[in-house]
Formats: structure tokens, sequence, C-alpha cells
């Protein structure tokens, strides 16, 4: 194991124990699967608390909070009629995001071991 996948586990556990309600969430990365079948290994990447969107429909992209990106997410989650309906003002879009049904989580990347 080496230090950096070392410090890696430390922060996580750090994190898992400051927030022991929360949910831990794997973030595997894509290129770990070598096709559809078995499990492959990875390895602990970094660890933060953070806020997801679930997508609606299954294999679609989970969006973060941290990544503040309004219009896209607002955009990719809500139905086109609901996008088409949002204001103009750019504080009440904000507003719409910040109260979309957000999950807090322990997020836990999983890269290609080294």
């Amino acid at each position: 194991m080496t230090e950096r996948e070392k410090q890696y586990r430390k922060e996580l556990f750090k994190l898992m124990q400051e927030n022991p309600d929360l949910p831990v969430v794997p973030m595997v990365d894509g290129e770990i699967p070598g096709d559809d079948c078995g499990y492959w290994q990875g390895a602990w990447g970094y660890a933060r608390v953070d806020e997801y969107l679930k997508p609606k429909r299954e294999y679609d992209y989970i969006f973060f909070k941290s990544d503040d990106d309004v219009f896209d997410v607002l955009e990719r989650y809500l139905t086109k009629d609901e996008f088409n309906t949002l204001p103009e003002d750019e504080d009440k879009c904000k507003e719409i995001y910040n109260n979309l049904p957000w999950i807090k989580a322990i997020v836990v990347y999983i890269t290609l071991p080294e």
C-alpha cells in the first residue's frame, strides 16, 4: 500500500468518525471495470463530505453540490417543461437548485491501483 493510499484511508476514517450518521458513497473510476462481470480491484482515493443528487433515471449522471453548476444541474435534472419555466433571475434559480433533494454523504473516490 502506498503512503498516499494510507493517507486517504486515514482521512476517510476520520470523516466517518466525525459523521457517523452519514452514508459512505463510493464513486468508482470508470476505468476500473474491464467488462460487465465479476469484481474489479480499485484503490482508495480521497474522500470528502458533500451532497449529491440521485439521478431520476438509472445510469444517469450523479451531480455534486460542491460543483456548484446550477444551470447544468437544473437543465439535466428537471423536465424540459420545468426547466423552460425557470425564472431568469440567477438568485431565484440558485434557490431552486438548493432546494433539490440533495443527499449529504461521505463521498470516497475509488481509483485505479498504483
